[in-house]
């Protein structure tokens, strides 16, 4: 073997060296790069999930607005002498119940009233039945009783001062106060 040979031979295993050694540079880089994407990926996740947040916070505060909106100023209103929720107050009752659910830390009363005909005994009687039978209602929507309380004004406080059906109509109700 000449003196070529062992040079070329010795150059031919000394690249192949380099060649290899410089192969493992770029798996440290792949590591590297691995680690990059991976706190890539988890930071996309936070910001998703933060995304998602936001977005949820946003719903529920549409969704109490909207809420609030449809039950503010609005009471149940009952026939002469009766007690019976009528079917068409059943929504303002669900509704008053599902902002309850959203508002858990909320409380309710329920003031009952009567119009100016019979006894001030008889009407305080009749308002307190119905101030009842809306918390039954909202008690039968999922709000729990102790959150609910009931008092009863009779003929007390009405909105409207005639003396005719019309008035007395409006005045044979159920009001909310949170």
């Amino acid at each position: 073997m000449s003196f070529r040979s062992i040079s070329q031979l010795f150059l031919v295993g000394f690249l192949g060296f380099a060649l290899v050694g410089c192969s493992s540079t770029p798996k440290m880089d792949d590591d590297n790069s691995k680690e990059m994407a991976s706190s890539q990926v988890d930071a996309d996740i936070a910001a998703a999930k933060l995304a998602a947040a936001e977005k949820a916070a946003a719903d529920l505060a549409a969704k109490k607005s909207e809420l609030k909106a449809m039950i503010d100023g609005k009471a149940v209103h009952f026939d002469f002498d009766m007690s019976d929720i009528r079917p068409s107050d059943y929504a303002l009752i669900k509704a008053h119940a599902d902002y309850m659910a959203l508002e858990s830390g909320s409380s309710i009363t329920v003031s009952g009233y009567g119009d100016e005909r019979g006894t001030r005994e008889y009407n305080l009687a009749l308002g307190e039945r119905r101030a009842n039978a809306v918390k039954n209602a909202l008690v039968a929507e999922g709000v729990s009783p102790s959150r609910i309380s009931v008092i009863s004004f009779g003929e007390d406080n009405p909105v409207a001062e005639g003396h005719n059906e019309n008035a007395w109509a409006k005045n044979r109700r159920a009001e909310f106060k949170y």
